[in-house]
């Protein structure tokens, strides 16, 4: 946990420090489904180009799926390509890869184990910049996580749900530009 706080830490200074970076090239925006499921999603997106940009996403959760608790956080770097060119705002396609860390409590049998997962998939979105600093953010895709679960007996003490498997993602993300 304290390293994927740090590295957000370091992606966001990182950001802010970028002397050539002009008015509408960075978003900040926050995912406001996720908390329908327990979760917080926040994401730091730098247009790199007038065609692409580069997110960071970070989630932290504390789902329940049946009778497993999830409870940890993911990291999910995403590249974008705008079809207008006209980066960070509009038609997109992206390709992410992610990575998710979790502590596993079985409710009914009391197992607790780890689950570390890994994934890619991809998204097509659209972002809409209103006035000069409001953003609105939906997007969908599929997308593909191996697990690998440590502790219980095996992997069929707990349901893994989407965090192993196919998985649809899709959300509504709201911030600023600047």
């Amino acid at each position: 946990m304290k390293k994927a706080l740090l590295f957000l830490f370091i992606f966001f200074a990182a950001i802010g420090l970028n002397p050539s970076a002009s008015a509408q090239q960075v978003t900040i925006k926050a995912n406001i489904l996720s908390p329908v499921v327990k979760t917080g999603s926040f994401f730091a997106e730098y247009a790199v180009s007038p065609n692409l940009s580069a997110q960071l996403g970070y989630f932290q959760s504390g789902i329940k799926i049946k009778e497993t608790s999830f409870d940890g956080f993911g990291l999910t770097p995403e590249v974008r390509y705008f079809f207008s060119g006209q980066a960070p705002s509009g038609l997109y396609g992206a390709g992410y890869v992610r990575y998710q860390n979790f502590d596993l409590t079985r409710q009914d049998t009391q197992s607790k184990g780890s689950l570390t997962s890994f994934g890619a998939g991809g998204l097509l979105g659209y972002q809409l910049i209103i006035g000069k600093h409001f953003v609105i953010d939906a997007f969908a895709g599929p997308g593909f996580n191996a697990a690998n679960v440590n502790g219980g007996n095996s992997e069929k003490d707990f349901n893994l749900g989407t965090f192993s498997g196919f998985s649809p993602r899709g959300g509504l993300s709201v911030g600023i530009a600047f």
